[in-house]
């Protein structure tokens, strides 16, 4: 078994993306075999996306390249091999690049890992992004025999029990129920996006659950393998506060998605309590190993991490030097140049006497002389 495998390069992840997005994406399935055995695998998607008028022919790594609508959002994503195995299937992986055409080669979501650090130096021309992932580590707090409450921050302590009180005052004692059958957990998960979409809807965004496509793989997912998924919801009597939506994996649960109650009360955070206390009712189970807030540095996620334990998950673009990569690095280029003399055209003239300007001296490039400008 490889031993950087996640739930995202699982059979069970694998063949539902399969199901939703095969047919459209059409991906390639490489296997790696070493003397007759096989050492390795992946999926490589090979798209051709437009941008900013340049059709890049783009490879992505294993279940990535569907519409960004309908977007699965890979993380904990991996090149899975035997162990001991990561040079044979790293060199091998880049070979058989070396031989196709493409502009892009798109590692999203990556673990730290030696076969991707093996991949990228041999290809070269990288770019890369990294986030942390934090999570809860539930061996601490049991040997400690420590409260998770008592473990977070007072200001978040307060903020949880302050919202607890508000919700509760109009309903009765919070409590949190984990989904214990499929049709149960299909129910709760059209009730969280309905919080989601009521959520992201009022901001002007579409949200996840306007793609057919998104919904229709977590819905197969769930019917298909429902001891990898868990539902989550906490209310107050019969006023839900919130619901979450994750998955089970070694041990260890990854919050994927989330819908909570909002209204105009300052008092309230929704969000806050659902997590609280569905890691609170995951502590309860002695196989559960921790709980992981996946990719994102936001305030939430800090708040509720004690000691601020983290991994780190890489999104890693590789461009070949061909005529494409290179217009579209040009363009960049010619993009950064333009904001750089627009922000130095906005600087006030210091006028001889240490008056300054008014503020119609300064005006911004491209505007001047109607410049049209860039579309990126």
């Amino acid at each position: 078994m490889c031993p950087d495998a996640t739930f995202f390069v699982s059979r069970e992840w694998v063949s539902c993306w399969l199901e939703t997005f095969g047919d459209e994406l059409n991906p390639d399935l490489l296997l790696f075999v070493q003397q007759g055995e096989v050492i390795g695998c992946c999926l490589l998607v090979w798209r051709t996306a437009w941008v900013r008028g340049i059709p890049l022919r783009r490879v992505y790594l294993n279940c990535a390249g569907e519409n960004d609508a309908d977007s699965t959002c890979i993380e904990y994503n991996s090149l899975l091999h035997l162990p001991g195995c990561a040079g044979p299937v790293a060199r091998a992986l880049a070979s058989f690049l070396q031989t196709r055409r493409w502009d892009e080669l798109l590692l999203p979501g990556m673990v730290d890992q030696e076969a991707v650090r093996i991949l990228v130096s041999i290809l070269g021309g990288c770019e890369v992004s990294e986030t942390p992932a934090r999570h809860v580590d539930f061996a601490p707090l049991r040997n400690a025999h420590r409260d998770y409450l008592d473990a977070l921050s007072s200001k978040t302590r307060y903020h949880i029990r302050r919202t607890q009180r508000s919700f509760e005052e109009t309903g009765d004692a919070c409590t949190v129920r984990l989904a214990e059958t499929v049709d149960e957990a299909q129910t709760m998960l059209q009730h969280l996006a309905q919080f989601h979409q009521a959520r992201w809807t009022a901001r002007g965004a579409a949200g996840s659950f306007s793609s057919e496509k998104f919904t229709r793989f977590h819905r197969a997912l769930i019917q298909q393998h429902s001891g990898r998924t868990m539902l989550f919801r906490v209310q107050a009597g019969s006023e839900v506060v919130g619901l979450l939506y994750c998955f089970l994996y070694r041990g260890w649960v990854y919050h994927y998605q989330s819908g909570f109650r909002y209204v105009a009360d300052g008092r309230r955070s929704p969000g806050l309590l659902t997590l609280y206390h569905a890691i609170q009712a995951c502590l309860a189970y002695e196989e559960l190993r921790g709980f992981d807030f996946m990719a994102g540095d936001t305030e939430y996620k800090r708040s509720l991490t004690p000691g601020c334990e983290h991994k780190t998950l890489r999104w890693f673009t590789v461009r070949r030097r061909t005529v494409p990569s290179l217009l579209l690095q040009l363009l960049r280029a010619l993009k950064r140049t333009y904001a750089k003399a627009a922000e130095k055209s906005l600087q006030p003239v210091q006028l001889p006497g240490g008056s300054e300007p008014g503020p119609d001296v300064s005006v911004p490039a491209g505007e001047a002389a109607g410049t049209c400008r860039s579309r990126g």
